[in-house]
């Protein structure tokens, strides 16, 4: 078996990038190769990869540009390429391009091949910075993430694209929605609440809803991490509910486990940032309403699966909303059809078989050229 580290962005919390993570090295072909995932610290994400049998370590890396990472980023970017060098790693991943500069002190060191998968969306300031010029190859989620990296002078056939994947045996339709009988219909943001997912902009939203139509509520699922800023924004948006008047239509769900069970539960998905979440949706019979922002465009099929409106347009979001309230068996087509838009599009398989294909090749080129 072939060996390959990956750094993973957080072991104490599970998020989008982190559930990619973990379909890509539960799903790996382990005749050929073994996955060794180094966590940042401990917690959730890092027991849910032992507990899958995936070689877990617990290694520090502080931020490699941060003032108070002088001291200590050498170190730990010695003690990284010393774990690889130990288990004979032939290519490290990164899910976090921001670790970009450990890769590129483990690929100085030992020849090896390194990907970093963006996730996030970047400045051509930022592609520099971040040493991507340096990097063996490079994934986007989405073309929209891409483009920064060529306009960067990232040449072409270095990238790849690879949209976000989603476990369809575990999201999937509820079998008893047809047998509903709520009045209610249910409108939900999954995520962090953090300014990225713009949970304020959110509930604005749904103060538009609120005024044209009664019988909604709105679900917030996510919790704010304990930092000062995320703790004030979580503040800002309860304060915000209560300025609307909208505490009787908007639920704060709080933190799930059983997000399955919670997709089930909505009629509909809003996302006004991007990610998994919108795979999950969709796999789980869903229509999504989302924004131009990362690879939302190219997952969600506009007036098809749901709806892609733009960002700024409050009071559009609101009347795609009201249309699928008002129109149930629209709102049932799009869920439908979104299911089987996940089921050709999304799938474990087929995500970690392109991953594994650009393995291979860099693998192949790495040892063709002596190293």
């Amino acid at each position: 078996m072939i060996p390959i580290l990956y750094l993973s962005h957080c072991g104490s919390s599970i998020g989008g990038g982190e559930k990619q993570l973990y379909y890509l090295v539960t799903h790996l072909n382990k005749k050929l190769y073994q996955p060794i995932v180094v966590c940042p610290d401990d917690g959730i994400f890092a027991n849910q990869l032992r507990e899958a049998n995936i070689p877990t370590v617990i290694l520090n890396l502080p931020p490699w540009r941060k003032v108070v990472s002088r001291l200590t980023r050498h170190s730990a970017a010695a003690e990284l390429t010393n774990l690889a060098k130990k288990h004979n790693v032939q290519l490290v991943h990164t899910s976090d391009s921001w670790l970009n500069p450990y890769l590129l002190q483990i690929k100085t060191q030992l020849n090896v091949p390194v990907i970093s998968h963006v996730r996030n969306l970047l400045t051509p300031a930022q592609v520099s910075k971040y040493d991507f010029n340096q990097m063996s190859h490079i994934i986007a989620i989405s073309e929209q993430s891409k483009t920064p990296l060529v306009q960067a002078g990232i040449v072409s056939q270095k990238i790849d694209i690879v949209l976000n994947c989603v476990d369809l045996s575990v999201f999937q339709p509820d079998p008893a929605e047809n047998d509903k009988k709520s009045e209610l219909f249910i409108v939900g943001i999954v995520g962090r609440i953090e300014p990225f997912k713009r949970q304020k902009t959110y509930v604005e939203i749904a103060s538009e809803v609120a005024k044209q139509y009664q019988n909604v509520r709105f679900h917030i699922i996510g919790a704010a991490l304990d930092t000062p800023e995320h703790r004030a924004y979580d503040k800002e948006v309860r304060q915000l509910v209560s300025e609307y008047q909208l505490d009787d239509s908007i639920h704060f769900a709080g933190h799930r486990d059983d997000i399955p069970r919670a997709m089930q539960e909505l009629d509909l998905l809003v996302t006004l940032s991007a990610g998994s979440i919108i795979a999950e949706a969709m796999a789980s019979g869903k229509p999504v309403i989302g924004t131009p922002i990362g690879s939302t465009s190219e997952m969600i099929i506009d007036g098809v699966t749901g709806y892609v409106v733009p960002l700024d347009s409050i009071e559009a979001i609101s009347d795609r909303i009201v249309q699928l309230i008002t129109d149930s068996d629209k709102c049932k087509q799009m869920g439908n059809a979104a299911r089987k838009h996940a089921e050709e599009a999304f799938s474990i398989e087929k995500h970690v078989q392109k991953i594994q294909n650009i393995y291979e090749k860099l693998i192949e080129t790495n040892n063709e050229n002596g190293v």
